[in-house]
């Protein structure tokens, strides 16, 4: 599931609940407000104390430039 290429989600980059800003102010804060969306995992080329489900990196979804591939999948309606 992690280290080949990061995931991306259609999830908007947004903070979790108890978000405290990190010394480096500069890496998530200033993007909540913007089209980014989240990329979950890593990819090969992530340092390996990095890698993890879930980790989050961010991106606007037409960078093309990125390590990054999709995973499709599909939710069980259940019976009819």
């Amino acid at each position: 599931m992690i280290g080949n290429v990061w995931e991306w989600t259609a999830s908007d980059f947004q903070p979790y609940p108890g978000f405290v800003v990190d010394p480096y102010k500069e890496y998530s804060e200033p993007w909540f407000a913007t089209p980014h969306k989240v990329l979950r995992g890593g990819c090969w080329a992530t340092r390996g104390r990095l890698l993890r489900n879930t980790w989050r990196n961010f991106y606007p979804p037409d960078r093309r430039d990125v390590l990054a591939g999709f995973r499709t999948c599909a939710s069980d309606a259940g019976p009819d």
